[in-house]
């Protein structure tokens, strides 16, 4: 299959290219040129020559593509200032708009479009599968809120597979990295009380994930993309504590992450816990089910 990807040279997009090739699919990589020379929405924005040449561009690309993968879209674990928001907004929204518009323009569109979002769309508390509507409070439940609405707009002949991403862990890259660096040093950091929840999942389950859903007919609509293990950020820390073998624990104040990450801390301090329903009901397995698999794959004990 002809598979077009929006942000397939980021860290997830990247990945996901190199295992559909390998899988003996065409990867059509839709790099930010395609989604730029757009003129600012507004009335009589269609017919305007930028922005016909601007779309002409994208739907040319999408031809022959029997589905399409967006990953668009700004890194989240950075501090947020108020300029920095918008690009979260405008790197998600303004490409997510532009390929929806793009495959209604085509004679023929894709068979799928799957398109990410996060499970911070759900509330702090509680712990949420893909029929539960509810959505939580904040900047970060807002932005996926809006991110939805933009891909729910394609066609209705095109099936629509919303990934709702936990956070994605890999020895070689993303957050992981940054988390066990001071488990290496010796020092098990828990961050704040440690009860916030923390819904993840391993880099090679999210590709092969995204492949099985390219490719099941049945999976459709929103898709809670994380292990089948629920852990707390405490869960968490005495699993990395154990593998490292670190004894000295400490715990990092909110105040702390709060004074570095701003209005970002929520990521850190109010995590979700999000259910894997319909990916295990559709038959897809976890290489890594729980953190100790992780783990055990990803870094040799105590390294």
């Amino acid at each position: 299959m002809k598979i077009a990807i929006s942000g397939a040279s980021g860290f997830i997009g990247s990945h996901l290219a190199g295992y559909l090739t390998a899988q003996g699919h065409q990867v059509v990589s839709l790099g930010r040129g395609y989604f730029s020379g757009f003129p600012a929405p507004g009335p009589g924005v269609i017919g305007d020559r930028a922005w016909d040449g601007a779309m002409g561009r994208l739907v040319a690309a999408l031809e022959g593509c029997g589905a399409v993968v967006n990953l668009a879209g700004a890194p989240i674990d950075r501090r947020w200032s108020d300029t920095y928001k918008e690009e979260l907004y405008a790197s998600r929204i303004g490409p997510t708009r532009r390929l929806v518009e793009a495959i209604g323009a085509l004679e023929t569109p894709p068979g799928v479009l799957v398109s990410a979002s996060a499970v911070g769309y759900y509330p702090a508390e509680g712990c949420y599968t893909e029929t539960d509507a509810r959505k939580g409070t904040g900047f970060l439940s807002d932005l996926c809120a809006a991110w939805e609405q933009e891909a729910q707009r394609v066609p209705p002949g095109v099936r629509l597979v919303v990934t709702r991403f936990g956070v994605v862990f890999s020895p070689g890259g993303g957050a992981f990295p940054r988390l066990a660096r001071p488990f290496r040093m010796g020092i098990a950091a828990r961050l704040g009380d440690g009860s916030q929840n923390v819904s993840w999942i391993a880099l090679e389950d999210l590709v092969r994930a995204i492949g099985f859903v390219l490719e099941d007919a049945a999976v459709r609509g929103t898709v809670n993309m994380v292990a089948p293990q629920h852990l707390t950020n405490a869960e968490l820390t005495g699993a990395l504590a154990r593998h490292y073998r670190v004894s000295l624990r400490v715990g990092v104040p909110g105040w702390i992450v709060r004074a570095i990450y701003g209005e970002a801390a929520q990521v850190l301090l109010s995590g979700q816990c999000a259910v894997p329903e319909k990916l295990t009901a559709a038959g897809f397995t976890f290489d890594a089910e729980n953190i100790e698999r992780f783990l055990e794959r990803s870094t040799p004990l105590g390294k």
